[in-house]
């Protein structure tokens, strides 16, 4: 193969490795959006299964009883709520706003990296499109009848940014063991 149409078919696959993760990107923020429509009957209802799928798992496995998990926890609730007295369900709504702010903080970071190439766009927008979006998202919930609340963006731009230090962690690491592969190679 010479070298113009090796160049051209690692721009094919460039291009087609970013869709795949624009596409991605794409289909997060759809389901967040998702969650965010549900109304608070079938918000709970889906809160209320997620705490007795953990206590199950928990009952299993008893990772509750562990002191790393009640230091986490109190320190969570003490972080989110300013106290440590808040049923376990709340904390399983706090943590799943956390959890997808992080992928999406995440996947936006590499879907920029991965087209621009550049690691101060990538954590730039890795945590202001999904904190941007965070506050939309949150008015959006009043349509709803489900109430918006500044604590859930903060919790949310929270996840963007630790899924944006993950992305760039990764992109590092990759950097790195590509580094290592090319210098064996002389």
């Amino acid at each position: 193969m010479d070298k113009e149409t090796k160049k051209l078919s690692n721009s094919s696959t460039k291009k087609l490795i970013f869709l795949v993760f624009l596409s991605v990107l794409l289909f997060w923020i759809g389901v967040i959006f998702y969650f965010s429509t549900r109304s608070p009957q079938e918000s709970h209802k889906q809160s209320h299964f997620a705490y007795r799928v953990i206590k199950k798992i928990d009952s299993i496995l008893d990772f509750s009883n562990t002191e790393i998990f009640r230091k986490v926890e109190r320190r969570i609730k003490i972080l989110w709520f300013g106290t440590e007295y808040v049923p376990a369900e709340m904390v399983i709504r706090k943590t799943a706003h956390f959890g997808l702010y992080f992928i999406f903080g995440f996947l936006t970071s590499l879907t920029f990296f991965w087209w621009k190439g550049d690691i101060i766009i990538s954590i730039i927008l890795g945590v202001t499109l999904p904190s941007t979006y965070a506050i939309f998202d949150e008015y959006n919930q009043i349509f709803y009848q489900r109430g918006s609340s500044l604590n859930d963006v903060v919790i949310d731009s929270a996840g963007a940014l630790f899924g944006m230090g993950f992305s760039v962690l990764v992109i590092v690491l990759f950097g790195i063991v590509r580094k290592i592969k090319t210098s064996g190679r002389v």
